[in-house]
């Protein structure tokens, strides 16, 4: 029962739970991915195509050389972020500067004029009195079903304690995306991964028009959540035909999808 009720709460958030030890999905580097997936899998909802892919892409630039910083937005309680650390001890000549924005604390809401019916619906179900005006307040109890939200202490814990990733080289942008990203976008210098999980329009937009030029020619630019939420689509296809970005958008899953920038 429990089992069930779990699988449909993750269905309904666009993630796909999978018995542990599934059969291998063929991807280049699975097998050395997997066994670093193992040690940040209690943090992170993403399916193994999205973090497999982002152990690639991390290994990609480390190999090949492609400078900058590596960022995500949307970080919860730090699994990929771990990751991509994790990537970069084992395969890097040198430690680069990880970004994490975050408020740390229960999603805001989504906006139901440009979020779409399941953004709506998921914030009726799951936030306690849950509204979709684009208010930029924490939803409560959003995340109740899921262990409930990603806090700054949690992600400092599994980054600087349980990683062992050097602190001088993590920053922590706490707040919404709409006030953190004006005052700290501009500290920030090239970056090689730009990882968006805002889920919603607004902030997949805000990301995007103050981080894409800061990404490096040949990074990536990763969108948890194109195939999942109608506003994160829309932000990211509005900036794309804006600013006649062409860079073919590959597929990671249902929902994932990436660029490398040209």
């Amino acid at each position: 029962m429990i089992k069930r009720s779990l699988k449909k709460v993750f269905d309904r958030l666009g993630y796909e739970v999978r018995k542990k030890g599934a059969p291998r999905l063929g991807y280049d580097l699975e097998d050395e991915a997997r066994r670093l997936i193992e040690k940040v899998r209690p943090y992170t909802m993403l399916p193994d195509e999205r973090l497999i892919t982002l152990y690639q892409q991390v290994v990609h630039c480390e190999s090949a050389g492609v400078p900058g910083d590596f960022v995500e937005c949307g970080v919860w309680k730090g699994g990929a972020v771990a990751l991509m650390a994790l990537a970069n001890l084992k395969r890097g000549a040198a430690r680069r500067s990880i970004h994490l924005f975050d408020a740390f604390t229960q999603i805001c809401e989504p906006d139901k004029a440009v979020d779409g019916a399941k953004a709506v619906r998921q914030a009726r179900e799951f936030g306690r009195g849950g509204s979709a005006e684009g208010r930029m307040r924490p939803l409560e109890g959003f995340y109740d079903s899921m262990g409930g939200p990603g806090t700054l202490e949690g992600n400092k814990d599994l980054l600087e304690r349980q990683v062992r990733y050097d602190p001088a080289f993590l920053h922590y942008h706490r707040g919404w995306f709409q006030e953190t990203m004006p005052q700290d976008a501009p500290k920030i210098g090239r970056i090689a991964i730009l990882r968006l999980d805002g889920d919603w329009y607004a902030s997949t937009k805000v990301c995007l028009e103050h981080l894409y030029d800061k990404v490096v020619k040949g990074g990536f630019v990763v969108v948890d959540d194109y195939g999942c939420y109608e506003g994160c689509r829309k932000a990211v296809d509005e900036f794309r035909s804006e600013r006649k970005i062409a860079d073919y958008l590959h597929h990671i899953d249902a929902d994932g999808r990436y660029w490398l920038k040209s």
